[in-house]
């Protein structure tokens, strides 16, 4: 979960900053505080994000079943894309966290303003893991892809961009992108973030 919001951050306050005004990125903790708050809970939690007024919003999902234990086994990709009215979801495992998706398209849809007779959930086609350790990167690898795609107009399918070498790749990057912030601001969000 660590590497994920760490990229969500990076990616909303760095990478894609000129993007801000069209895409919401949820953290990974406001997601899993969302399967289990209530509405009025979630109200208060979801209003200062402007949610929408967002073409793009991104939740990264989670199977955890207990609201009383921290993470789960896997982790998808949930979408609302506002100009087609539809939650497209992209499960690196095709259909593991397919229940939980459509449990969280009914939580989600009333604070994107999504319209309910239009609505469509829909199942998207997408690279798949071939190990069992790999969802998160593969959550950030395709988060990334989807905003170049909606935001810069970059037109080559995730399944030829993303994949397992890629994947591993986008590890290692990671990694090295935390140390670089780490060290240039030890004060920074970055640092707090993995220094436990």
């Amino acid at each position: 979960m660590q590497h994920i919001t760490f990229m969500l951050i990076f990616f909303e306050r760095e990478q894609f900053n000129h993007s801000a005004d069209r895409i919401a990125l949820l953290n990974p903790s406001v997601a899993e505080l969302m399967r289990f708050a209530s509405v009025e809970d979630l109200a208060v939690l979801l209003e200062p994000l402007h949610l929408p007024s967002k073409q793009y919003v991104f939740v990264p999902i989670n199977d955890n079943p207990d609201p009383a234990k921290v993470g789960g086994s896997h982790w998808s990709l949930m979408v609302y894309v506002r100009s087609k009215q539809e939650f497209q979801h992209y499960d690196a495992l095709k259909g593991s966290n397919q229940a939980v998706a459509k449990k969280f398209v009914d939580k989600l849809q009333p604070f994107v303003q999504a319209p309910r007779g239009k609505l469509k959930y829909v199942e998207m086609d997408c690279p798949q893991q071939q190990n069992s350790y790999d969802c998160g990167i593969y959550v950030i690898a395709m988060t990334e892809h989807l905003i170049k795609e909606f935001c810069e107009c970059f037109s080559v399918p995730i399944t030829e961009v993303v994949n397992h070498n890629i994947v591993q790749q986008k590890r290692k990057h990671i990694e090295c992108l935390i140390q670089e912030l780490a060290v240039a601001d030890p004060n920074s969000d970055t640092h707090h973030l993995f220094s436990s």
